[in-house]
């Protein structure tokens, strides 16, 4: 891996990855959407390119990238609209997410990039064991998972026809300085910071939290050291009750806050250890997590309270 085009480049993991590409001396070229993005500025890199192109206009997207003049080798594919919000339930997003990604291994194809990088979610192992149960009741937006899981299937069937090599990820929940996205841990801290009443389910269910840097390093070596055809769950490796997590994010904030468990209704899926086992991860990547919540948390609150006005 030495020429690697990223999409989602404007996103929060696009942009983490594309500064540890940098400093492991990569040739980047950062696929954005947005005209006032940061990567279409002049830049000090002489390794970092960077084009305007949304991935669905294939024609103009093979044009520009065949314009660098550079062989390019792998394609980390992090673009996917819809992943938070009503849009996750939309159908129509979720089909033109999956119908983008395969018209973009088509073109990979074309330009003899050899390597696909997929992303997807936890919530794919989730809309396994529980949207084809028979008896379930699917929420909506099991629409983001169930276009997520087909994906994965459908751009490995479509690599390996087009003699690509398919390595994926399973993304757990990522967090960290930088994440502007509603996830937990930006809703329950952000919650406790503005003194709202922490309503929460019981909290029972099996959680894995990744930060940041260590999650762009899996990421990292997955393009690196990743088998071809084989999938990578990417976490931290020590699932715990979501309510300890949720603890330890009162406690940084303030231990005097109370928590209300099981005020919020839960009606989804419990993973197990074995579900959340980054073995696989550490033995063919070499993939070691540095950073353990209570220290990621740390970091992430101390730049909500700065996002916020907490420390000013």
């Amino acid at each position: 891996m030495n020429n690697v085009i990223v999409t989602g480049a404007d996103g929060f993991l696009g942009k983490y990855l594309i500064e540890k590409l940098l400093q492991e001396g990569k040739n980047i070229l950062a696929i954005v959407r947005r005209k006032d993005s940061i990567f279409l500025e002049k830049n000090e890199y002489s390794k970092l390119f960077a084009i305007k192109c949304d991935i669905s206009n294939s024609i103009e997207l093979g044009k520009k990238i065949k314009e660098t003049g550079i062989e390019w080798d792998t394609l980390y594919h992090l673009a996917w609209e819809g992943t938070s919000g009503d849009r996750r339930k939309d159908v129509s997003c979720q089909e033109k997410n999956i119908e983008n990604t395969i018209m973009l291994i088509a073109l990979m194809s074309e330009l003899k990039i050899q390597n696909f990088i997929g992303s997807g979610s936890l919530a794919e192992i989730e809309c396994k064991k529980y949207v084809l149960e028979d008896g379930s009741t699917p929420n909506p937006v099991a629409m983001y998972a169930a276009a997520k899981l087909a994906l994965h299937m459908m751009s490995k069937i479509e690599c390996n026809r087009l003699g690509i090599n398919h390595i994926w990820g399973i993304f757990s929940n990522i967090y960290g300085v930088g994440d502007t996205t509603n996830n937990f841990v930006n809703f329950a801290a952000t919650l406790m910071l503005s003194g709202k009443r922490a309503s929460f389910t019981t909290g029972e269910q099996l959680y894995d939290f990744i930060y940041i840097d260590d999650f762009i390093n899996a990421l990292y070596l997955m393009g690196e050291r990743g088998k071809n055809n084989h999938c990578y769950f990417l976490g931290n490796g020590s699932s715990r009750k979501l309510k300890e997590y949720i603890y330890c994010i009162r406690d940084e904030i303030d231990p005097r806050i109370p928590l209300y468990f099981g005020e919020v209704p839960y009606n989804g899926i419990s993973l197990t250890e074995e579900e959340l086992d980054i073995s696989k991860a550490e033995k063919d990547l070499g993939f070691q997590p540095k950073v353990a919540f209570e220290e990621g948390i740390r970091r992430t609150i101390m730049w909500l309270k700065n996002e916020t006005g907490e420390l000013k």
